[in-house]
Order: C-alpha cells, then sequence, then structure tokens
C-alpha cells in the first residue's frame, strides 16, 4: 500500500516504506512495482529472510524497476527475521529485526522530512 500511495501521491508522499510487504513484484499487472515511475519519494523496503510472498526474484525485480525510474531506494533482506517479524504480539516476532525496523524508519522520514521543514 505505501509503494502504490506514494505512485499515487507524488506531491503528498516524500517517504514511503514496507516492512515484510508481499508479492510487491510479481508478473502480475496490478503489481506494486509497476507503479514506481511515479514515485518521487524515497523508498524503503525491507524483507525477511523466510517469506514465501517476497522471494529474492521479487527483490531484484522491484530493485531493478527502482533503479530504472531513478528513484531513491533502499530495498534489503532481514537476516533471521520471518514474515510479521515488526508486532510484538506475532509468533515470528524478532526483536533485533523489529528494532532494525524502527531504526530504518526514523532515518527515512528524517532524511525525507528534514529538508522540507528547512524550507518552510
Amino acid at each position: 500500500m505505501s509503494l502504490a500511495a506514494a505512485a499515487n501521491f507524488p506531491d503528498r508522499v516524500v517517504a514511503a516504506a514496507s516492512y515484510h510487504g508481499g508479492n510487491l513484484a510479481t508478473e502480475s499487472d496490478a503489481s506494486p512495482h509497476r507503479l514506481v515511475d511515479r514515485i518521487r519519494g524515497r523508498v524503503y523496503v525491507a524483507g525477511a529472510i523466510e517469506d514465501a510472498s517476497f522471494p529474492e526474484e521479487q527483490k531484484q525485480r522491484l530493485t531493478q524497476a527502482l533503479e530504472a525510474a531513478h528513484v531513491d531506494h533502499r530495498v534489503e533482506t532481514y537476516d533471521g527475521a520471518r514474515h510479521g517479524w515488526v508486532p510484538t504480539d506475532s509468533a515470528v516476532h524478532n526483536p533485533q529485526a523489529a528494532e532494525r525496523h524502527w531504526q530504518t524508519l526514523v532515518q527515512l522520514l528524517d532524511a525525507a522530512l528534514k529538508p522540507a521543514r528547512a524550507a518552510e
């Protein structure tokens, strides 16, 4: 949803993050990676090493689409994490990966929003 929001509202979304998102770069015509050429904000995507809905080939396809669209992005896979690692009430919660999630999210928002604040 974050990639779709960034693509559909490029003048409003300066940063989009996806953590343990799935099916981000499938063969489907409705796949989110097909929208990235409209994104103007920064993008951060983190997948789990154990996630059938975001395998390595989708990671590569998404990365290639973001690069071709010249989107400022970072796509990575968290070792030791399984799909759904962030919520503390999840059976696959991973405290280290969840902490990394918060750190990368704060960094993304800080980098994207500081220039906007400076212009005010």
